[in-house]
Protein backbone atom coordinates (compact mmCIF):
# COMPACT_ATOMS: atom_id res chain seq x y z
CA UNK A 1 0.00 0.00 0.00
CA UNK A 2 1.27 3.47 -0.88
CA UNK A 3 0.06 6.99 -0.17
CA UNK A 4 0.27 9.92 -2.54
CA UNK A 5 2.07 12.97 -1.15
CA UNK A 6 -1.18 14.76 -0.19
CA UNK A 7 -2.51 11.72 1.61
CA UNK A 8 0.79 11.13 3.38
CA UNK A 9 0.92 14.79 4.41
CA UNK A 10 -2.45 14.49 6.14
CA UNK A 11 -1.41 11.19 7.73
CA UNK A 12 2.00 12.33 8.96
CA UNK A 13 1.15 15.89 9.98
CA UNK A 14 3.77 17.40 7.67
CA UNK A 15 2.89 19.82 4.89
CA UNK A 16 3.33 18.90 1.24
CA UNK A 17 5.94 21.66 1.00
CA UNK A 18 7.92 20.13 3.91
CA UNK A 19 7.77 16.64 2.36
CA UNK A 20 9.10 17.97 -0.93
CA UNK A 21 11.87 19.82 0.87
CA UNK A 22 12.80 16.76 2.95
CA UNK A 23 13.00 14.78 -0.29
CA UNK A 24 15.21 17.46 -1.84
CA UNK A 25 17.72 17.40 1.03
CA UNK A 26 17.59 13.59 1.19
CA UNK A 27 16.17 13.52 4.69
CA UNK A 28 12.95 11.64 3.88
CA UNK A 29 12.77 10.15 0.42
CA UNK A 30 9.54 8.72 -1.06
CA UNK A 31 9.41 4.94 -1.06
CA UNK A 32 8.57 4.99 -4.76
CA UNK A 33 8.13 7.46 -7.61
CA UNK A 34 5.66 6.47 -10.30
CA UNK A 35 7.60 6.45 -13.60
CA UNK A 36 4.56 7.60 -15.58
CA UNK A 37 2.96 10.24 -13.35
CA UNK A 38 6.12 11.17 -11.33
CA UNK A 39 3.94 11.08 -8.23
CA UNK A 40 5.80 10.64 -4.96
CA UNK A 41 4.46 7.61 -3.09
CA UNK A 42 5.06 6.81 0.57
CA UNK A 43 4.69 3.63 2.63
CA UNK A 44 2.71 3.57 5.91
CA UNK A 45 5.90 2.60 7.77
CA UNK A 46 7.44 5.98 6.91
CA UNK A 47 5.19 7.65 9.45
CA UNK A 48 7.61 6.28 12.02
CA UNK A 49 10.46 8.08 10.24
CA UNK A 50 8.47 11.31 10.33
CA UNK A 51 7.93 10.87 14.08
CA UNK A 52 11.67 10.31 14.60
CA UNK A 53 12.50 13.45 12.62
CA UNK A 54 9.99 15.59 14.50
CA UNK A 55 11.10 14.24 17.89
CA UNK A 56 14.75 15.13 17.23
CA UNK A 57 13.80 18.49 15.77
CA UNK A 58 11.84 19.29 18.95
CA UNK A 59 14.99 18.53 20.94
CA UNK A 60 16.92 21.16 18.99
CA UNK A 61 18.63 19.02 16.33
CA UNK A 62 19.20 20.61 12.93
CA UNK A 63 17.86 18.93 9.79
CA UNK A 64 21.44 18.21 8.76
CA UNK A 65 22.14 16.44 12.06
CA UNK A 66 18.92 14.45 11.77
CA UNK A 67 19.75 13.46 8.20
CA UNK A 68 23.18 12.22 9.27
CA UNK A 69 21.59 10.00 11.91
CA UNK A 70 18.84 8.75 9.59
CA UNK A 71 21.21 7.90 6.74
CA UNK A 72 23.29 5.80 9.12
CA UNK A 73 20.31 3.59 9.84
CA UNK A 74 19.12 5.49 12.90
CA UNK A 75 21.10 3.17 15.14
CA UNK A 76 20.78 3.68 18.87
CA UNK A 77 24.51 4.48 19.03
CA UNK A 78 24.28 7.31 16.50
CA UNK A 79 21.13 8.64 18.13
CA UNK A 80 22.82 8.58 21.54
CA UNK A 81 25.79 10.55 20.17
CA UNK A 82 23.41 13.17 18.79
CA UNK A 83 21.47 13.35 22.05
CA UNK A 84 24.69 13.91 23.97
CA UNK A 85 25.59 16.80 21.64
CA UNK A 86 22.11 18.26 22.07
CA UNK A 87 22.39 17.98 25.85
CA UNK A 88 25.76 19.75 25.83
CA UNK A 89 24.32 22.48 23.65
CA UNK A 90 21.28 22.89 25.90
CA UNK A 91 23.48 23.04 29.02
CA UNK A 92 25.61 25.74 27.39
CA UNK A 93 22.45 27.73 26.64
CA UNK A 94 21.36 27.37 30.27
CA UNK A 95 24.76 28.61 31.48
CA UNK A 96 24.55 31.65 29.18
CA UNK A 97 20.98 32.34 30.32
CA UNK A 98 21.99 32.11 34.00
CA UNK A 99 24.80 34.61 33.42
CA UNK A 100 22.40 36.92 31.63
CA UNK A 101 19.97 36.66 34.55
CA UNK A 102 22.75 37.54 36.99
CA UNK A 103 23.71 40.59 34.90
CA UNK A 104 20.09 41.69 34.62
CA UNK A 105 19.57 41.30 38.38
CA UNK A 106 22.70 43.34 39.08
CA UNK A 107 21.64 46.06 36.63
CA UNK A 108 18.18 46.11 38.19
CA UNK A 109 19.67 46.42 41.67
CA UNK A 110 21.92 49.28 40.53
CA UNK A 111 19.00 50.99 38.83
CA UNK A 112 16.87 50.72 41.97
CA UNK A 113 19.63 51.86 44.29
CA UNK A 114 21.17 54.60 42.13
CA UNK A 115 18.86 55.91 39.46
CA UNK A 116 21.46 58.32 38.03
CA UNK A 117 23.74 55.53 36.81
CA UNK A 118 24.67 55.71 33.13
CA UNK A 119 24.43 52.56 31.02
CA UNK A 120 27.62 50.68 30.19
CA UNK A 121 28.02 49.54 26.59
CA UNK A 122 30.46 47.22 24.88
CA UNK A 123 31.77 48.91 21.71
CA UNK A 124 34.31 48.25 18.99
CA UNK A 125 36.65 51.19 18.41
CA UNK A 126 38.45 51.61 15.08
CA UNK A 127 42.20 52.36 14.97
CA UNK A 128 43.06 56.04 15.30
CA UNK A 129 46.17 58.02 14.31
CA UNK A 130 47.10 60.38 17.12
CA UNK A 131 49.72 62.78 18.37
CA UNK A 132 50.35 62.16 22.06
CA UNK A 133 52.49 63.31 24.95
CA UNK A 134 53.15 60.91 27.82
CA UNK A 135 54.08 62.19 31.27
CA UNK A 136 54.46 61.11 34.87
CA UNK A 137 52.41 63.22 37.27
CA UNK A 138 52.16 63.83 41.00
CA UNK A 139 48.49 64.86 40.80
CA UNK A 140 45.77 64.13 38.26
CA UNK A 141 45.14 67.85 37.75
CA UNK A 142 48.61 68.25 36.21
CA UNK A 143 47.29 66.53 33.07
CA UNK A 144 45.68 69.85 32.08
CA UNK A 145 49.03 71.57 31.51
CA UNK A 146 50.28 68.56 29.50
CA UNK A 147 47.17 68.77 27.31
CA UNK A 148 47.79 72.48 26.67
CA UNK A 149 51.42 71.79 25.79
CA UNK A 150 50.33 69.13 23.31
CA UNK A 151 47.74 71.39 21.67
CA UNK A 152 50.28 74.20 21.26
CA UNK A 153 52.63 71.82 19.42
CA UNK A 154 50.06 70.59 16.87
CA UNK A 155 49.33 72.72 13.81
CA UNK A 156 45.54 73.34 13.79
CA UNK A 157 45.18 72.22 10.17
CA UNK A 158 46.35 68.70 11.13
CA UNK A 159 44.22 68.29 14.27
CA UNK A 160 40.90 66.43 14.00
CA UNK A 161 37.89 66.24 16.28
CA UNK A 162 38.73 63.51 18.78
CA UNK A 163 40.95 64.01 21.78
CA UNK A 164 41.39 62.44 25.18
CA UNK A 165 43.81 60.86 27.64
CA UNK A 166 45.31 57.40 28.01
CA UNK A 167 45.88 56.47 31.64
CA UNK A 168 48.76 53.99 31.88
CA UNK A 169 49.11 54.07 35.65
CA UNK A 170 46.83 55.38 38.37
CA UNK A 171 47.46 56.68 41.86
CA UNK A 172 46.74 53.28 43.42
CA UNK A 173 49.79 51.82 41.64
CA UNK A 174 52.13 54.31 43.34
CA UNK A 175 52.52 56.66 40.34
CA UNK A 176 50.28 58.54 37.94
CA UNK A 177 51.11 58.27 34.26
CA UNK A 178 48.89 59.91 31.66
CA UNK A 179 49.13 60.45 27.93
CA UNK A 180 46.95 63.16 26.37
CA UNK A 181 46.28 62.55 22.67
CA UNK A 182 44.68 64.29 19.72
CA UNK A 183 43.52 62.60 16.55
CA UNK A 184 45.54 63.92 13.60
CA UNK A 185 45.49 63.54 9.84
CA UNK A 186 48.00 61.38 7.99
CA UNK A 187 49.81 64.58 6.92
CA UNK A 188 50.70 65.62 10.48
CA UNK A 189 54.47 66.22 10.74
CA UNK A 190 56.72 64.74 13.37
CA UNK A 191 57.72 66.83 16.35
CA UNK A 192 60.13 66.80 19.25
CA UNK A 193 57.22 67.55 21.58
CA UNK A 194 54.77 64.78 20.73
CA UNK A 195 54.85 61.21 19.42
CA UNK A 196 52.90 60.14 16.35
CA UNK A 197 51.31 56.73 16.83
CA UNK A 198 48.24 54.67 16.01
CA UNK A 199 45.90 53.61 18.73
CA UNK A 200 44.93 50.05 17.78
CA UNK A 201 41.36 48.91 17.24
CA UNK A 202 39.94 47.52 20.44
CA UNK A 203 36.76 46.51 22.22
CA UNK A 204 35.90 48.81 25.11
CA UNK A 205 33.43 48.85 27.97
CA UNK A 206 32.37 52.47 28.13
CA UNK A 207 30.06 54.93 29.81
CA UNK A 208 29.52 58.69 29.65
CA UNK A 209 29.59 61.05 32.60
CA UNK A 210 29.93 64.71 33.48
CA UNK A 211 33.41 66.25 33.22
CA UNK A 212 34.12 66.45 36.94
CA UNK A 213 36.29 64.33 39.24
CA UNK A 214 33.46 62.96 41.35
CA UNK A 215 31.39 61.80 38.38
CA UNK A 216 34.46 60.31 36.69
CA UNK A 217 35.47 58.40 39.84
CA UNK A 218 31.96 57.00 40.12
CA UNK A 219 31.98 55.96 36.43
CA UNK A 220 35.36 54.24 36.86
CA UNK A 221 34.01 52.19 39.78
CA UNK A 222 30.90 51.34 37.79
CA UNK A 223 32.85 50.04 34.77
CA UNK A 224 35.28 48.09 36.95
CA UNK A 225 32.35 46.35 38.65
CA UNK A 226 30.75 45.62 35.25
CA UNK A 227 34.00 44.06 33.96
CA UNK A 228 34.32 41.77 36.98
CA UNK A 229 30.72 40.68 36.71
CA UNK A 230 30.99 39.89 32.98
CA UNK A 231 34.29 37.98 33.31
CA UNK A 232 36.31 40.40 31.17
CA UNK A 233 39.79 41.66 31.91
CA UNK A 234 41.57 44.91 31.14
CA UNK A 235 43.44 44.82 27.82
CA UNK A 236 45.26 48.14 27.70
CA UNK A 237 45.41 51.63 29.21
CA UNK A 238 42.10 53.17 30.20
CA UNK A 239 40.88 55.93 27.91
CA UNK A 240 39.05 59.17 28.53
CA UNK A 241 37.48 60.76 25.44
CA UNK A 242 36.04 64.26 25.38
CA UNK A 243 32.53 64.27 23.90
CA UNK A 244 31.45 67.92 23.88
CA UNK A 245 31.05 68.82 27.55
CA UNK A 246 30.81 65.17 28.53
CA UNK A 247 33.49 62.58 29.24
CA UNK A 248 33.37 59.08 27.79
CA UNK A 249 35.39 56.63 29.88
CA UNK A 250 36.57 53.52 28.05
CA UNK A 251 38.18 50.36 29.45
CA UNK A 252 39.73 48.17 26.70
CA UNK A 253 38.70 44.60 27.48
CA UNK A 254 39.00 41.04 26.26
Amino acid sequence: MHYKIGEFARLSGLSIKALRFYDQIELLRPAFIDPLTRYRLYKPEQVREVDAILALKDLGASLEEIRDVMTRGASSNERSKLLIRLRTRAQRSIDVAQKSLAWIDAALEDSTRERHLSPIALKRRAPMRVASLRATLTRYSEINSIERELMRAIYPEFAEDLQGVLWHRCEDSGAIEGEPFVQVSSRAPRSRVYELKELPSTTVASTVCECDDRAAEHAYEQIARWIRMHDYRLAGPKREMYVGRMLEIQFPVK
